[in-house]
């Protein structure tokens, strides 16, 4: 039987990828950037840059990025593509708002059905003028304003994406923005502004409610930024070596920011077999190892409280709670029908499908661990989804490769390098 064992370097961080173009664009002078991650996402977001007049060129292994300040992009001969990109599209939206520029945003149809209206809405409040597809999809037209108006905004639905768009659009926004938080979310923007050494306040209100006040515009000063390793990406690998008996792996220079590392809390409860070596910080986020082995896992309950640190992590942990003994429910994923498919309904039908015992009922989903065997090939349906395609090209390593991913080209949206690095960690012996 197949096994996972060695060590592996995992490509850089999806979401301080995008931001570190991002500021890096908007702040001024020359950025090298090393370790991004080259996935079709974030190359979607590097082109716009390129056509709001932002020069940006590969130099070996390191991209260099020369920023034109906050109000420093030109506006576009055509429209910005950000194909299957939803952080692309809202986090860009927020940039470009307080530019004096008009702008057609477009996408691939599965982003051309995920909501927009979350980011326009706060935006329009501003002073934006934007047009929108049934009022809350690409494509949308915006026209940006450098005398949008200094808000507070309450954010009522976790996002750290609308966050981040409107961080954005106040760093060229005369006055003080406030951003108020009810629940907590990823804080990859604020970590890299404080890097960057962006002037800015972040207040702890009661009830866990959080508050940044931003006093703009400001001036970035350029500094080389390097992005530590997607912990997303890792969370494929952890769940391998625990499932495959026999496994034992080490993940070096994983980011560790504890918004980002919740799956590690519920597969440890699970009883997995996790030790994390913190060993120092990159641009502002906490990085170390993970070293993991196989476990015998136990069912759990998951609370919705949870559900925006994991967001990414649930199909992966569906995989997991699959070879856990007992069952393990995951309650609250309402917001899993907003991403690349309705991931609850692609993992439901999956799991089905392979003869897994599974429920779903007011967006929870139970599933009920099982050894079964499949003696025949099952094409497992990816819905052009890159997390639900890699989930189950690593329950495949359990079946003898019986499972069939209809696309496997969709994984490059996150992670091209995931087949390489699957292939590295294989063992047969």
């Amino acid at each position: 039987m197949l096994k996972f064992r060695g060590t592996l370097e995992i490509s850089g961080d999806k979401s301080v990828s995008h931001r570190a173009l991002i500021l890096s664009a908007m702040s001024t002078g020359k950025t090298k950037i090393t370790n991004l991650l080259e996935s079709e996402d974030v190359m979607s977001t590097l082109k716009i840059l390129k056509k709001l007049g932002v020069k940006i060129k590969k130099k070996e292994k390191t991209w260099l990025v020369y920023g034109n300040g906050t109000n420093g992009f030109i506006e576009p001969d055509n429209p910005l593509n950000c194909g299957n990109s939803g952080t692309t599209a809202r986090l860009m939206l927020g940039a470009v708002s307080s530019n004096p520029i008009n702008c057609t945003f477009v996408g691939d149809a599965s982003l051309s059905k995920r909501s927009m209206s979350r980011v326009t809405e706060h935006l329009e409040k501003m002073g934006a003028v934007i047009h929108i597809t049934k009022k809350d999809y690409l494509p949308l037209i915006i026209a940006g304003n450098e005398s949008l108006l200094p808000m507070k905004h309450k954010i009522r639905k976790a996002s750290a994406q609308i966050k981040s768009a409107l961080i954005l659009a106040a760093l060229n926004i005369h006055g003080t923005t406030e951003i108020i938080e009810s629940t907590p979310t990823r804080d990859h923007t604020e970590r890299l502004l404080k890097f960057l050494n962006v002037d800015f306040k972040l207040l702890k209100l009661k009830n866990k409610m959080t508050k940044i006040q931003l006093n703009g515009p400001y001036e970035i000063r350029s500094k080389n930024i390097k992005v530590a390793s997607d912990p997303s990406s890792a969370s494929f690998f952890v769940v391998g070596a625990l499932i495959l008996p026999r496994s034992k792996i080490k993940l070096k220079n994983i980011m560790l920011n504890p918004s980002r590392i919740a799956f590690l809390k519920i597969l440890k409860r699970m009883g997995g077999k996790i030790k994390i070596e913190k060993s120092k910080k990159i641009c502002g986020e906490d990085v170390g190892d993970i070293i993991v082995e196989y476990s015998k896992l136990k069912g759990v309950s998951i609370p919705s409280s949870d559900s925006a640190f994991l967001i990414d992590e649930y199909p992966i942990l569906s995989i997991a709670a699959t070879q856990a003994k007992g069952k393990t429910t995951m309650k609250g994923l309402n917001e899993l029908r907003h991403k690349e498919s309705d991931r609850i309904k692609s993992i439901f039908y999956n799991l089905k499908k392979i003869g897994i015992d599974v429920e779903e009922k007011n967006d929870n989903l139970s599933i009920f661990g099982k050894k079964i065997t499949i003696k025949k090939n099952i094409i497992i349906k990816s819905y052009n989804d890159h997390r639900i395609a890699m989930s189950f090209s690593i329950l495949n390593l359990l079946y003898n490769m019986k499972l069939k991913v209809d696309n496997k080209k969709c994984i490059n949206i996150s992670y091209p390098d995931f087949e390489k690095h699957l292939n590295q960690l294989i063992s047969k012996n």
